[in-house]
């Protein structure tokens, strides 16, 4: 298949999907031969992305075909219908040429066993083409049109302008993602794609933000797609490398957390009240509080540093505790100072005791000394807590009371106002405390506390 063929191919596929001649497999395989005709990234990073400005046909056929609105029938629909090959035979030797194996490729984010396989290999190429001119836009600044290339799709740079970004217009473009981004394997694609154009038009992002609590997009995939690659963590093998890219935990986590941060792009408002909001925390908060576990443990946290903290800043927005934030996190020994103080002086932090009338304070866990149960029922419970149970948080908070000792401990959970947050950073660097123990007990303290702060929200009269 010549370049020429291929380009056309996929064009055409994408502007009439429902065509006569409509075939994954011949898109697929143009494709494929579009992909090798584009110079590598990883070995000249800018004649790859000019090669790509150069087809400028082939991108505005692609997100012309992302932001196509149809109902999720018909998306579905769409999918089968290009899934079956509907290529005549009446010329065999160019049918052989189109559907040649030699242009195929493997993509390891896309799996064999899922459905419309061949569609999705293709366009996540063609999104990864896409992320290419997109990143490398000015924030809030589109192509200089050419004078002298008419109106024609082939000579005018993508994108020139917002109705060249999103042909279909600004809601149903929206729309058009949302049916992609429900897909339960690849939607994390649909994701970073859409967070790129959200960073480009902040406009995109207040479409999304404004649209109803259901709305998939906004929170419901996002949360589905993270949740995936949780899964995937708790049943990880021997062996299992976290920054692998075929693993379906790494891409997942880093382009879903990106999303989710560049829709504050829209503005701190419309995103406060979305994120802020009763549907982000029965839909987010349990997915988030989950994460920032996972992200917290040793091997993990280098590697991720970037979504952890993004996590904790969402989290703070969601439970309205700027406290939570990102700057807190900074300073691993604050964080903890504040949360051992919190826990000391709160009630019971079994996560789903409900407050008691009257309760201030119930009784210390005997081991850790600082952790407070109305009784031996919500200790019970709080220790076989099945997403943050007290039994792994509780031998590292003894073992720090007991380095520190009883003098700087008594300091610190008695809330004692001499005693700063100063004075607890110079003692456990005085006493050369791990500080990977330090953010440790904070995380997981600061995760309980939100836990059950999220629980009685959804359960007090």
């Amino acid at each position: 298949m010549t370049l020429q063929t291929a380009v056309e191919t996929m064009v055409s596929t994408m502007q009439n999907p429902m065509g006569p001649e409509s075939c994954a497999l011949k898109f697929f395989c143009a494709v494929g031969r579009f992909r090798q005709a584009t110079p590598k990234p990883v070995k000249n990073q800018a004649q790859s992305r000019k090669f790509l400005e150069s087809y400028p046909d082939v991108m505005r056929a692609t997100i012309s075909f992302l932001t196509r609105k149809q109902s999720s029938a018909d998306h579905a629909s769409m999918i089968e219908h290009l899934d079956r090959c509907h290529c005549g035979d009446s010329d065999p030797e160019a049918r052989g040429s189109q559907h040649s194996v030699t242009q195929a490729f493997t993509d390891p984010r896309i799996s064999p066993t899922h459905k419309g396989f061949m569609m999705h290999l293709g366009i996540a190429f063609l999104i990864d083409c896409l992320m290419s001119i997109l990143t490398n836009l000015t924030h809030g600044k589109f192509r200089q049109e050419k004078k002298d290339g008419g109106n024609s799709s082939m000579k005018q740079p993508w994108p020139h302008g917002i109705d060249d970004l999103l042909p279909n217009g600004l809601a149903h473009s929206v729309d058009g993602f949302d049916l992609w981004a429900a897909n339960a394997h690849c939607g994390y694609l649909f994701l970073r794609l859409a967070g790129s154009i959200a960073h480009a038009y902040p406009a995109f992002a207040v479409e999304i933000m404004s649209r109803s609590p259901n709305f998939h997009l906004g929170l419901h995939c996002p949360a589905q797609q993270l949740s995936a690659a949780m899964d995937l963590y708790d049943q990880r093998p021997a062996g299992w490398n976290p920054t692998a890219i075929d693993s379906g935990f790494m891409l997942p986590l880093i382009y879903t957390v990106n999303f989710l941060g560049l829709l504050s792009s829209g503005g701190i408002n419309p995103y406060a009240a979305m994120m802020g909001g009763t549907s982000a925390k029965q839909i987010l908060l349990p997915v988030l509080l989950r994460g920032i576990s996972i992200l917290s443990l040793p091997g993990l946290e280098t590697h991720f540093a970037g979504e952890f903290k993004e996590m904790w800043r969402m989290l703070a927005v969601i439970n309205h505790r700027p406290q939570d934030g990102y700057d807190c996190l900074e300073d691993p020994l604050e964080e903890c100072f504040n949360a051992l103080r919190i826990a000391r002086r709160g009630g019971c932090l079994n996560i789903t005791c409900l407050a008691k009338a009257g309760m201030v304070q119930g009784r210390c866990c005997g081991n850790c000394d600082l952790i407070r149960f109305c009784d031996k029922k919500c200790q019970t419970e709080a220790w076989r807590d099945r997403s943050f149970p007290h039994k792994a948080v509780c031998a590292k908070i003894k073992s720090l009371r007991e380095t520190l000792g009883p003098k700087v401990w008594g300091n610190v959970v008695t809330t004692n106002p001499r005693f700063t947050v100063e004075d607890f950073k110079k003692a456990c660097r005085g006493k050369r405390i791990d500080l990977k123990l330090v953010k440790e007990v904070g995380i997981l303290v600061t995760c309980v506390q939100s836990s059950q702060m999220y629980y009685r929200s959804l359960n007090s009269s």
